[in-house]
């Protein structure tokens, strides 16, 4: 999880990181209790986390976004 940006001055790395798994578990059970990838679908994500970034926000709700990674950070 170390390509996660945490905004947060309110949450540990290690609170994002559960706050992250939970995230994914409430997003499979939301899409029928499933979800599906392949290898080869591995490979590009971890491509595309060369130029983009996990942002998780915290505040009332939590929120995970894909955003342009900074040029200073790619």
């Amino acid at each position: 999880m170390s390509k996660i940006l945490n905004f947060s001055q309110h949450a540990s790395d290690d609170e994002v990181q559960y706050l992250t798994t939970l995230l994914l578990y409430h997003m499979v059970e939301s899409y029928g209790g499933q979800v599906q990838f392949s290898m080869q679908d591995v490979r590009q994500i971890r491509d595309n986390l060369t130029k983009k970034m996990v942002q998780i926000q915290l505040g009332d709700d939590v929120r995970l976004r894909i955003i342009d990674r900074l040029p200073e950070l790619q």
